[in-house]
């Protein structure tokens, strides 16, 4: 009998939040493509169209960072910033990349695809793999892209290096390109990094879930939660979400990359025959920099590197913080999903891209 109790209290409790999500997510889904790359990996694209009367000239195209999935982008619904792009006119592609559950999660040490890949596949694989089949479905040009963290670093290293031509407009929110002064956390994830070679996966959507469930682990995370995003910034139901929803595990050979980048304190390939960070000076499309005050993962020193090796002519940097005006200083991912965020800086930076993105077709 107080089992039964236990499981009721538990059900009654939870009602508001599974009832908020399901209501959120059949409210809230596009249609779903998953293009192939070269290599055989799949990858998923969600297309929202514009919900005006016209649509702009290029396609918007959203990657996600670093053990994370598509689903943050639309988290918050009409305060997200896929319904604002599609408010201005935009066609919307919310992209994730390989190794995501929605295209069909790898296998830990057997089947056609494990956790074996690395930030160079983002790079050369995934991303031309993306813009090439939103193009063929958009009949565009061109698409303008928007990443967040690790999602504007593959842009950065595919336009620097590869001298990418289809992305006519870039927005990166929170993503840093140097490490010359890597804080503690990120030099724990240094020291532990060893542990890579011995498990197959890095189980980040497992252990965020446990987070979520609980409460007890919030005195486990060690400043790696302050690193990610400023709670007090957030609603207790968006933050839910975030945990529960949209992270993703992460590569081991992708990890042990991002942890060669803190010791050298550039973004480089694996082999490091390539230093992307070098490359940034061959980037000349319109840029937007977006970074919060309190981004512990791309702060001030490091994002203003990076915007300043940037050879675009039409380029502006956008800060989230008190002394905008705004009503908090910015973490990491509240960049996106803060109690403000489509105010205070959504808006502003689709405002900057629809500026350079005329009307293209009446819809009818």
């Amino acid at each position: 009998m107080r089992i039964i109790r236990h499981k009721v209290f538990f059900c009654i409790f939870s009602l508001p939040l599974l009832l908020a999500c399901t209501s959120f997510q059949d409210s809230f889904q596009g249609k779903i493509y998953h293009p192939e790359t070269k290599d055989g990996s799949r990858l998923s694209l969600e297309f929202f169209p514009s919900t005006r009367s016209f649509t702009r000239k290029n396609p918007v195209i959203l990657c996600h960072g670093l053990a994370a999935n598509r689903i943050y982008f639309k988290i918050n619904g009409k305060d997200s910033l896929v319904s604002i792009l599609q408010d201005q006119g935009f066609d919307v592609y919310l992209l994730e990349l390989r190794g995501r559950n929605l295209a069909g999660a790898p296998g830990l040490w057997f089947g056609k695809k494990i956790y074996d890949y690395n930030f160079d596949d983002y790079v050369k694989e995934d991303v031309d793999t993306a813009i090439s089949e939103v193009l063929q479905l958009s009949k565009s040009d061109q698409v303008n892209w928007m990443g967040h963290s690790m999602g504007g670093m593959v842009a950065y290293a595919r336009l620097g290096s590869y001298g990418e031509d289809r992305i006519s407009n870039l927005v990166t929110f929170g993503s840093p390109f140097f490490f010359p002064e890597p804080n503690k956390t990120f030099r724990a994830w240094h020291n532990f990094s060893f542990l890579s070679y011995i498990i197959p996966v890095i189980p980040t959507e497992k252990i965020a879930y446990l987070r979520q469930r609980i409460s007890l682990l919030q005195y486990t995370e060690a400043g790696l939660g302050k690193m990610i995003y400023y709670e007090p910034n957030m609603e207790p139901d968006v933050l839910a979400r975030l945990r529960l929803e949209s992270v993703n595990n992460i590569s081991p050979k992708e990890i042990r990359q991002f942890s060669d980048w803190v010791e050298d304190g550039m973004v480089e390939t694996a082999d490091k025959k390539n230093i992307y960070s070098n490359n940034l000076s061959k980037i000349q499309i319109p840029t937007l920099v977006i970074w919060g005050t309190r981004d512990n993962l791309s702060p001030s020193h490091v994002t203003r590197k990076a915007f300043h090796a940037l050879s675009s002519k039409d380029k502006a940097i956008q800060i989230a913080g008190r002394s905008q005006g705004h009503s908090e200083d910015y973490g990491h991912t509240d960049l996106l999903i803060g109690r403000k965020a489509a105010e205070e800086v959504l808006k502003p930076a689709v405002a900057w891209l629809v500026a350079r993105n005329k009307m293209r077709k009446a819809n009818q």
